[in-house]
């Protein structure tokens, strides 16, 4: 009996043993129950690691310009890591810039000159150590006006633990007077910063104390706005791409895209993760079957199809394609290619020369570049509206074009739901249009959000206000419409936020209010869209859309 009870003991033992080495596997296998094809990892392959990434772009009004006494600056942004361990990070900086709207994505937005990255650092989300990057095992990079690539390595003494928001300074400067490119604006609720100083000792000193942001690089009156460099909050630089070893095999998608997939950046709407908009939402939602995953999204807002590799356009695709030759062994930074491009072609007449132009970028121009086998799923597009009776009040006020919805773009989406150039596609326009109308989108009265219960501060009739109290459930960022006197209607969006702890927070606004009192009790609605152009959807649109796109759609982006 003894023996029995020994050999016992000794295969719970190694029942033990096995289960702790299963625990310790950084890649998850496919899920019981026929989910998703199974994940096949390759763990020294560098494949995106970050959320929220973007490609540096300038302003053809009014470009970004070093100032005295404001020429060396830091930027704190804040990523969402894989959900998978990750250790050894690439991160690549450029010199060259985007142009958004116009002839976007083409990369004509320069510098006048070089500007140098003088270091910068990665901040360990648990311990809060910052582990200096290194350019060719130096601290400092130059960053060449127009072509200029460098490679930023760090490799962390420890896995960092999946599904983990993680930190990365950039501090850099240049000459006064030159222009300089920038990819971010800075997300406050995330507790990002923008620093600026006339020395680079003078920018350490505000990043070692954590200080608030540099008032002339953040101002309020620009938080939150979107515009160009006068009008809109400002952007700082920073990576153009992070990738991390440790790839568990799941689908990296190589995105074509332009503002409505994640959205012009609003910063205050930003998730826990900073991730924007609908694709990239929907892409990053941590689902218990299909997973998240992390893009390598190629376009900016104002992107067509008909203007995506092609002339002025490659510089992005020869990046990623030198990290694939001279740091993957050949291997590709994505697994497949997603189109949710195209809004930007609009024909007002003709659906196949809108569609053509949005199919031939995937169909033609991305295969002869990457092969006939390449895995490219397609998107069908969305509607903007032309105008609304009631200010995005009600489904029934919106107004179209024949080009929006009832000929030309319907026509579009069917050419490209049978195209060839797509292996499969997605069809998202249901999941964008309202209930009760299949042919327009949602309105603020889609979603209703109870009364606004006041007003902090004083209503006399003449004192300038810009805080309003709410239910506290009320999204940050959020863009609202409310009744502020009986039969008038008035909308803004929600940058801050105090909670009062009882049920009520006091929101603060982007847009100051008039000398007005608010009418007691008022109605409270989501708004929809983020500008009177109907062009861009809000938060509450924006988290609907997601929601309604299942996520089992993810499938199709499997060979």
């Amino acid at each position: 009996m003894a023996g029995i009870a020994t050999r016992i003991a000794n295969i719970r033992g190694l029942a033990k043993t096995v289960e702790k080495i299963v625990d310790r596997r950084p890649y998850p296998q496919a899920r019981p129950g026929g989910s998703h094809p199974p994940w096949v990892p390759d763990p020294d392959r560098y494949m995106p690691a970050a959320t929220r990434t973007r490609w540096p772009v300038n302003n053809t009004t009014n470009a970004w310009t070093f100032t005295t006494g404001l020429n060396y600056q830091c930027s704190k942004l804040f990523f969402g890591s894989p959900d998978y361990p990750t250790n050894t990070f690439l991160i690549p900086f450029v010199g060259f810039g985007l142009t958004e709207g116009g002839n976007a994505p083409q990369e004509l937005q320069s510098p006048t000159a070089d500007f140098f990255i003088d270091k910068a650092k990665f901040i360990h989300p648990i311990t809060g150590i910052k582990y200096p990057i290194t350019f060719s095992s130096l601290a400092a990079a130059t960053i060449t006006a127009g072509t200029g690539i460098v490679y930023g390595e760090v490799t962390l003494p420890s896995n960092l633990p999946a599904w983990t928001v993680y930190g990365v300074e950039t501090y850099y400067h240049g000459t006064v007077g030159q222009t300089y490119v920038a990819n971010y604006r800075i997300q406050r609720h995330r507790g990002e910063k923008y620093w600026a100083a006339g020395d680079l000792a003078s920018v350490e000193a505000l990043a070692d104390a954590d200080a608030p942001s540099t008032a002339a690089m953040d101002p309020d009156s620009l938080y939150n706005t979107v515009g160009n460099a006068t009008n809109s909050q400002k952007m700082c630089y920073g990576p153009a791409l992070i990738l991390a070893k440790g790839w568990d095999g799941r689908p990296a998608p190589l995105v074509l895209a332009d503002s409505l997939l994640e959205r012009q950046e609003i910063a205050a709407s930003a998730d826990a993760r900073g991730n924007m908009g609908v694709g990239r939402r929907w892409l990053d939602q941590r689902d218990s079957v299909w997973g998240s995953y992390i893009p390598v999204v190629m376009g900016v807002p104002g992107s067509k199809s008909a203007q995506e590799l092609t002339t002025n356009a490659f510089k992005r695709w020869d990046l990623i394609d030198a990290i694939k030759t001279t740091f993957n062994g050949g291997k590709d930074i994505w697994t497949c290619v997603l189109d949710w491009s195209g809004r930007n072609d609009t024909n007002a007449t003709v659906a196949s020369t809108w569609a053509n132009a949005k199919t031939a970028l995937p169909g033609t121009r991305v295969r002869n570049r990457y092969g006939a086998g390449t895995h490219i799923v397609g998107v069908t597009m969305w509607p903007t509206v032309s105008s609304s009776s009631d200010s995005g009040r009600t489904v029934a006020g919106y107004s179209y074009s024949t080009t929006q919805w009832t000929s030309v773009l319907a026509a579009a989406n069917a050419l490209l739901l049978a195209s060839s150039a797509y292996n499969k596609t997605i069809d998202v326009f249901p999941a964008f249009m309202s209930d009760t109308d299949p042919t327009k989108p949602p309105a603020a009265e889609t979603f209703p959000l109870g009364n606004v219960i006041g007003h902090p501060g004083n209503q006399d009739g003449v004192t300038t206000w810009d805080t309003i109290k709410l239910p506290n459930s009320i999204p940050l960022g959020a863009r609202i419409m409310f009744e502020y006197q009986v039969g008038s209607w008035a909308s803004r969006t929600l940058i801050g936020k105090t909670d009062n702890g009882d049920g009520t927070a006091d929101y603060k606004v982007q847009e100051v209010f008039a000398t007005v009192v608010l009418n007691e009790n008022a109605a409270l609605l989501g708004h929809a869209y983020t500008a009177s152009d109907f062009i861009h959807p809000a938060l509450h649109h924006v988290l609907r859309t997601v929601s309604r796109i299942p996520q089992s759609e993810k499938l199709k982006l499997y060979p």
